[in-house]
């Protein structure tokens, strides 16, 4: 079976278009509801237009060509294609967040591996949701990673996990809810030490070569170093080159 490897841009705070550029490169872009206005505003046209669409103006709609926002939504409505020859994905189903019904969809598609963007920062509880689906959608045979700003992040169950990076990268371990881990390759390395969720944790911790292995037993979530070059030199910007990037963006 031929697999390809999917994005979801997620309607969280927008990661600069250098980031962005580089993380959707060669992949399937899903763009959740909203997020495809920004995806155009920098010049990337999604393949994929998904959710269920409870809160789009009739301009956003028009200009998509979705045929019908939330209220006229069924639960069993088809992908059609809308403007621009992006196909258009309702998903209703409210017992759902978007970007779980993304993955879900990514997955139907038999997706080699997910990346997610753009999904942090706003509300809290939208946030926290966005870091909890890596572990209720985790699989062992796809891959599905969470990049930020300046790390990348994924979700580990009873498995071993290279992390690569440059010497000196800070990176993280976080019980999800708990389990047991054992290091090589760290600043800090730790033997069969017990991962308990906010009292027992690898917290900024570093790469002391260019790899690292992480054994895990149980669960746990890695905050690894930067896997895309655009954010590692995002993050060697001043404070205010970040935000002059970042308003470039928005007022583009």
């Amino acid at each position: 079976m031929n697999t390809q490897d999917y994005i979801i841009v997620a309607d969280g705070n927008f990661l600069v278009r250098e980031i962005v550029n580089e993380a959707v490169k060669n992949r399937i872009i899903v763009a959740l509801d909203a997020a495809a206005d920004k995806l155009a505003r920098i010049g990337i046209t999604p393949h994929i237009l998904l959710g269920d669409f409870d809160s789009d103006s009739e301009t956003h709609a028009q200009y998509w060509g979705i045929h019908k926002t939330f209220a006229e939504l069924s639960d069993n409505e088809t992908p059609y294609t809308g403007n621009f020859g992006v196909t258009i994905v309702p998903r209703k189903n409210q017992d759902l967040t978007d970007l779980v019904k993304a993955i879900h969809y990514c997955d139907e598609q038999h997706a080699g591996s997910i990346t997610i963007i753009c999904a942090l920062g706003g509300r809290l509880d939208h946030q926290e949701t966005a870091l909890r689906s890596l572990r209720t959608q985790y699989k062992t045979d796809r891959q599905l990673l969470l990049h930020t700003e300046q790390q990348t992040i994924c979700f580990a169950r009873d498995e071993q996990i290279i992390i690569k990076g440059i010497p000196g990268d800070k990176c993280g371990i976080l019980a999800y809810p708990e389990g047991m881990i054992t290091t090589e390759g760290l600043e800090y390395d730790v033997d069969n030490y017990a991962l308990t969720f906010g009292f027992s944790e690898s917290i900024a911790n570093s790469l002391k070569s260019s790899s690292a292995a992480i054994t895990v037993s149980g669960e746990a979530l890695l905050v690894m170093p930067p896997l895309l070059q655009s954010q590692r030199e995002f993050m060697r910007k001043s404070e205010a080159e970040k935000l002059e990037m970042q308003l470039r963006d928005c007022l583009s």
